[in-house]
Formats: C-alpha cells, structure tokens, sequence
C-alpha cells in the first residue's frame, strides 16, 4: 500500500483516544493516506508493519500475531 495506514474505525471497541488521533495527524501531515475501516484478518497479516496506540504503551509495534493458531 505504500504511503497508506489502515485503522479501525471509532466503534465497538476502538475508543477515540489522544494517542490514537495524534498519530493519525502525523501521518497526514508526512503525506501517508489514513483510511479508517474494517480491517480484514489478511490484509493484517500482510502488512508492512503493525502497531497499537493507547495511553499506557504510546506506540507500540507488534511482534506477532496469532491467528488460527498460527503465530505469525
């Protein structure tokens, strides 16, 4: 996807948070597209890079993931 960052959409469980917003902001402002949406389980795991944000970690990348019972 090159310059773009897929986020989950403000509903159910993602709540709006500073961190959260902060980083959207700073993506727009270097040029990356920011698309809030459903995130399918493949387009995750075929991601260049995936990080979480929240109040307590900041910005944290994720080292695997588990899926299926495959760790990723």
């Amino acid at each position: 996807m090159g310059n773009a960052i897929s986020t989950p959409a403000i509903n159910g469980t993602i709540l709006p948070g500073v961190t959260r917003r902060s980083i959207i902001e700073i993506a727009l402002d270097h040029g990356y597209q920011v698309e809030e949406c459903v995130i399918p389980i493949d387009e995750l795991i075929d991601a260049d890079e995936v990080f979480c944000t929240g109040t307590a970690v900041g910005v944290a990348s994720v080292g695997s993931i588990t899926y299926e019972g495959k760790r990723i």
